[in-house]
């Protein structure tokens, strides 16, 4: 009788990872590394950063905007950025983005191998999230 429950109770535990597992997120098609945060009080209540972003292959940031200015500029691998209002751009190694703010916008890394690698600068008013996720359309 004992081993019997004993038996049941492992079951249960096995069943109760499964179910953890198959209930976790996937990992994020995105990485964002701050490299450095700071107030700018010349220019009001604002802040700036500048973000290391990387795209896995074949990933995307999902659509969304910023509160302030983003200037980007591609380290690495090929994205297409689709801009609301905007025909899809291709942006290449070596190639600067300027996004105004509030525009909606997704980064789509065109590689099935190779990571997305971005330099982002943010500048917005300070305590604004970086980003805002966007409806689908």
């Amino acid at each position: 009788m004992t081993k019997k429950i004993v038996l049941g109770l492992v079951l249960a535990v096995l069943l109760g990872v499964v179910a953890i597992q198959a209930q976790a997120p996937a990992p994020s098609a995105i990485k964002r590394n701050v490299l450095v945060k700071a107030d700018m009080p010349d220019m009001g209540p604002m802040e700036g950063s500048v973000v290391e972003v990387e795209i896995a292959p074949g990933g995307q940031s999902g659509r969304h905007y910023h509160p302030g200015h983003e200037f980007g500029y591609v380290l690495s691998g090929e994205e297409t950025l689709e801009i609301d209002g905007k025909p899809p751009a291709i942006v290449k190694a070596g190639m600067p983005v300027h996004i105004d703010p509030g525009v909606i916008h997704n980064g789509k890394n065109n590689s099935a191998t190779q990571p997305l690698k971005l330099l982002v600068v943010y500048v917005l008013e300070k305590g604004k999230p970086t980003a805002i996720p966007a409806p689908a359309k």
